[in-house]
């Protein structure tokens, strides 16, 4: 499960979400910082350093870079990668201009402190990015602590803060978060699967009425949306019910299982979408299609079910088993109801001229009728 394609793409959802979340709040506390910082130079009326001046840029353009990045709606982790980078600097930044403008290496510590403890909550599911930041705070948190003129235990009990924090948290924070998210992620796809499940066909395993009637919204809405054309189709197999009496029902869920390969065989395009409304009738929803076409896939379908010649004694139009196939072009009028209720119209001319034959309604006053007559 893990290793599965959808697995991953979920997973990088879920990775996404956290990300953006971590540097979101990661921001928020820059910002404070920076914010106090910004106020106490107003207050002085301090000029800053050239050095500080460029930090004090830093800042704002890891500010801007971070928003940037909180915008964006799908997974890229260079995106993540320059903004935890950009924060980190930013919080190096904070802590020299502390240091710097006033000379508090005590208080610049505690900023390195804080940002340090942010790090490891944000970058937790990164190791690269956790031991790149980690790095880059105790190697200034030394050089902090080394001007403060502590004794020696002191020094070594101020080292000893950063690998003992980081070892702790990658042993047990790090763990829990990341099995809290594989959770999450699982039960996820369990329910994605169980929604799949809700809308397949127990017998042919294509899609079955609720899935028809989903695909058909999403599909209307869409081709009302960018005005693009599609073609609905009902098809019936004709004198089912003689087949079942003939061979018993068994057999007559074979018969189905094949019909459902055989169009299934025939669409094999992601957009295309073949369903099992009931009992004997099944629905084709091709996008993109005009009138000639239309035609055509149905003479392409009448000709797949003659191919197969599946015998049907007691059918009056054939020896072999076949179909009656209506359809119609979407209009822009067109709604749910509307177009399920003109297919099926074309479905019941279909069979009054004889069966095995396929009729086009393009609208209400251009009927195409194309009889296939294929024995």
């Amino acid at each position: 499960m893990k290793k599965s394609a959808e697995w991953k793409e979920y997973s990088k959802e879920i990775q996404h979400t956290v990300n953006k979340s971590s540097i979101q709040w990661m921001l928020i506390l820059v910002i404070f910082f920076h914010a106090i910082v910004t106020l106490y130079l107003n207050i002085e009326s301090q000029p800053l350093s050239s050095a500080a001046m460029f930090a004090f840029i830093v800042i704002g353009l890891s500010i801007i870079i971070s928003c940037i990045y909180l915008r964006t709606n799908k997974y890229r982790f260079i995106n993540f990668y320059l903004s935890s980078v950009m924060l980190t600097i930013a919080w190096l930044g904070i802590a020299f201009i502390i240091h710097d403008q006033w000379g508090e290496a005590g208080s610049a510590v505690d900023v390195l402190i804080i940002a340090f403890i942010c790090s490891l909550l944000a970058n937790y599911s990164n190791i690269s990015l956790l031991l790149l930041s980690s790095i880059a705070f105790a190697t200034a948190f030394a050089l902090l602590q080394l001007q403060m003129q502590l004794t020696t235990f002191d020094l070594f009990i101020s080292f000893s803060k950063f690998p003992v924090l980081l070892f702790l948290f990658m042993l047990t924070i790090r763990k829990l978060l990341t099995k809290g998210q594989y959770h999450v992620i699982k039960n996820e796809m369990l329910k994605r699967q169980l929604q799949r499940l809700s809308i397949i066909d127990d017998l042919t395993q294509i899609q079955n009425r609720k899935g028809f009637r989903l695909a058909l919204a999403s599909l209307l809405a869409s081709a009302k949306r960018f005005n693009l054309g599609f073609t609905l189709l009902i098809l019936d197999v004709d004198y089912f019910k003689q087949y079942n009496d003939s061979f018993g029902h068994p057999e007559g869920d074979k018969c189905l299982v094949n019909i459902a390969k055989i169009l299934t065989d025939s669409f094999q395009r992601e957009t295309d979408i073949v369903a099992r409304l009931g009992g004997e009738e099944f629905a084709i929803l091709v996008p993109d299609v005009d009138l000639y076409t239309a035609n055509k896939i149905c003479q392409r379908i009448h000709q797949s079910i003659a191919d197969a010649a599946i015998i049907h004694p007691n059918s009056s139009v054939a020896k072999t088993l076949t179909v009656s196939i209506g359809g119609v072009i979407f209009k822009s009028e067109d709604n749910e109801t509307s177009i399920y209720a003109r297919a099926d119209k074309a479905l019941y001319q279909a069979k009054s001229k004889g069966r095995n034959g396929s009729v086009i309604l393009s609208n209400e006053s251009q009927l195409n009728v194309k009889n296939s007559n294929v024995n």
